[in-house]
């Protein structure tokens, strides 16, 4: 064999790569997919005024996402990996979907999959090179302000961002998945899935700290003792890890169904998919219908109302003081 053809041989690999992996996405197709069609599922934009139907295969990919190019030739030993992973987590669903205890290898493997799949969207990427780039910025500034205008640090910054949502990726997963080991993990059961389907999206992994819904300053994060991650698994379950004492498998009313669906479409990127091609309006909703929640919402706002007429009298009081 000739070098050439030796070389060809070590760049083969996927092109198109999933930043959902399409073993995850098959879960959502439409049972009712005509015979002779490829399986597909329905895919919605953020705000459901656009519909289209797509194979698993061709949602949800970029190419060469997790490609790198090192000597001038690309290396695919990322994607490779991940699809191990993703190989363990079909298996894993099979017994998902018999509602069954999961193994102490099976619960790893399935911490190890959702700690991949946080970190692979377009988002978290988008989110990785924009702080990589804002370095870049004030390095660049910094360097300028001292009539530098060749910085070695900043060129390193600029390379380094080009591969840096595929190097974290790798770099993150086994402190991530040890994170999701130690938390209490439970499967949630829609009552009736025709009626009341799980959705998914293209950021299908929701972190949620519901003490933290009535500010704008902190976001959720696992160290918070009642914060929550979700990832709908198929139509019928959700799985939840939390680090209150809540496991196994368990059956959600119907309007709970739905309110998880209001928070998957709310955390989507651009896009969210179905198994259905039907939408519903309280997955638009800003608020869950709840008359609990609303009642809390109005003592909330309420609480702000009087505490900023407070603040504006006491203010007041200060500034006359000062004028005397």
């Amino acid at each position: 064999m000739s070098k050439k053809r030796k070389k060809r041989k070590k760049q083969k690999g996927p092109k198109k790569q999933h930043f959902v992996p399409k073993c995850y996405l098959s879960e959502f197709v439409d049972p009712n997919t005509p015979i002779g069609q490829e399986p597909y599922i329905w895919v919605f934009t953020k705000d459901g005024k656009s519909r289209k139907n797509k194979a698993p295969v061709n949602l949800f990919t970029e190419n060469h996402l997790y490609t790198i190019k090192f000597e001038g030739e690309k290396n695919f030993s990322i994607e490779q990996n991940l699809s191990k992973i993703e190989g363990k987590f079909a298996n894993i669903m099979r017994e998902i979907k018999k509602k069954k205890p999961l193994s102490d290898h099976d619960h790893a493997h399935l911490c190890i999959f959702i700690a991949a799949q946080l970190q692979r969207t377009l988002r978290f990427k988008k989110n990785q090179e924009d702080f990589i780039q804002q370095l870049i910025d004030h390095g660049t500034q910094i360097s300028l302000a001292h009539g530098v205008t060749d910085s070695k640090q900043v060129k390193e910054w600029f390379e380094y961002k080009k591969d840096i949502h595929k190097l974290q990726l790798m770099e993150s997963l086994p402190f991530l998945s040890n994170i999701l080991k130690q938390m209490n993990i439970a499967f949630l059961c829609s009552p009736d899935i025709l009626k009341h389907p799980f959705i998914s999206s293209d950021d299908p992994c929701v972190l949620f700290n519901p003490d933290l819904q009535w500010q704008k300053f902190y976001g959720p994060g696992f160290g918070q003792k009642n914060v929550q991650l979700t990832l709908p698994l198929s139509p019928e379950i959700t799985v939840m890890f939390t680090w209150v004492n809540y496991h196994g498998y368990g059956l959600l009313p119907s309007s709970s169904v739905e309110n998880l669906n209001r928070m998957t479409r709310s955390h989507c990127d651009k896009e969210f998919i179905s198994s259905q091609k039907q939408t519903k309006w309280i997955w638009f909703s800003r608020v869950p219908f709840d008359l609990f929640f609303i009642l809390k919402i109005i003592k909330n706002e309420t609480k702000t109302f009087f505490r900023k007429i407070k603040n504006k009298w006491k203010y007041k009081k200060i500034y006359a003081k000062s004028k005397k």
